[in-house]
């Protein structure tokens, strides 16, 4: 927006307020700072309160009717059944603190500048080497104080930033300016491509009978949940009418998002119990050292002329993919590697697909 804007905390006492403006992110973000929370967040209505370690924000139709500082904590407001923003998730995320997923014993990672993702890599990954890739895969004409951005990541480790009742927070989407595979529809269709050959590969059902898998188990529930989805919501596979539908997300779609995210929640839940606590965790970092070659690995192969099917869409995301399902088998070595080696191979991989 071209709107000029002033944060609150630069405004002095001189300034009238109907003489300067600002923006919803920065009063969100002096919220924050100032240790307060959203009770009330209702931005059709143009009605806002915030509350919080003795100060009050209120907010009506586009004005601000005033920033107090309370000595006193103030009364406490009631609870809403339903917030329209989860504030100490998304607070976290502000301050590039990516929310570990408690049922998964993850714990909260920092990734708020380069420092501190190459050291959350490092913990993920002790040999080094993810955060050595991520190095050496730097273009020479990125600033050196520049800043990852994160696409898989986030929906790997943290809670589904959404909660019922709300088209506030409107993940996943497949959406403009981003490169995650799952924020693009060629990494769903190549997702979706790929899972149907690794289900019906005779050495998956071969790892299947090994572990006692004889009825269908996981991986066929993601492929007809998916395809269920995509016939529900064409938007799935369909980018256009996605970014058309991007600021009028339905509680219907997020709802059937919610009910994926929570079935699969539970599925992993169910190995963390009986395998052991850190095997998410494992799981997750396994998964992030081989997924940091994807893109210079994609772009070699475009090169040499070795891309797999793209299905008509764009050829590096695409590949990417393909890579991704081609480092299942170094992830499931990596788990063995970790300590997972009485885990069933099968297991190993419908966990991998439902993460």
């Amino acid at each position: 927006s071209k709107t000029p804007s002033a944060s609150i905390d630069s405004m002095t006492e001189h300034e009238a307020p109907a003489f300067t403006a600002t923006t919803l992110t920065e009063l969100a973000a002096q919220a924050i700072r100032h240790g307060m929370t959203w009770t009330v967040f209702r931005p059709e209505h143009g009605v806002f309160l915030a509350e919080g370690n003795g100060h009050t924000l209120r907010l009506k139709a586009q004005q601000l009717l005033d920033f107090e500082i309370i000595p006193d904590p103030p009364p406490k407001s009631k609870v809403l059944d339903h917030l329209y923003i989860p504030s100490p998730l998304v607070d976290k995320l502000f301050f590039g603190i990516l929310p570990g997923y408690e049922p998964f014993h993850l714990p909260d990672y920092r990734i708020g500048s380069t420092t501190e993702v190459y050291t959350t890599m490092s913990s993920l990954d002790p040999t080094g080497s993810a955060t050595k890739k991520i190095r050496d895969n730097r273009h020479p004409s990125f600033a050196p104080d520049c800043l990852f951005g994160f696409s898989d990541i986030i929906p790997l480790a943290a809670p589904m930033l959404r909660q019922y009742s709300s088209t506030i927070i409107r993940l996943p989407i497949p959406a403009q300016y981003t490169v995650g595979f799952l924020t693009h529809k060629e990494g769903f269709v190549v997702f979706r491509h790929r899972l149907n050959r690794f289900i019906a590969s005779p050495r998956y059902v071969t790892e299947r009978k090994d572990a006692g898998l004889y009825a269908p188990y996981i991986a066929f529930w993601v492929r007809d949940k998916y395809c269920e989805l995509t016939e529900r919501f064409p938007e799935w596979e369909d980018e256009v009418l996605a970014n058309k539908q991007i600021n009028n997300r339905s509680i219907e779609f997020l709802d059937a998002c919610n009910a994926a995210w929570d079935y699969c929640t539970g599925h992993l839940c169910n190995l963390i119990r009986t395998y052991g606590q850190n095997f998410y965790r494992d799981l997750m970092a396994a998964h992030l050292k081989h997924a940091v070659n994807w893109w210079h690995q994609a772009w070699n192969r475009m090169r040499a002329g070795e891309a797999r099917d793209n299905y008509g869409l764009r050829d590096y995301i695409a590949e990417g993919m393909h890579l991704y399902w081609d480092y299942l088998d170094l992830v499931v070595k990596e788990m063995q590697e970790r300590g997972w080696s009485k885990v069933p191979l099968a297991t190993l991989k419908d966990a991998w697909i439902v993460m």
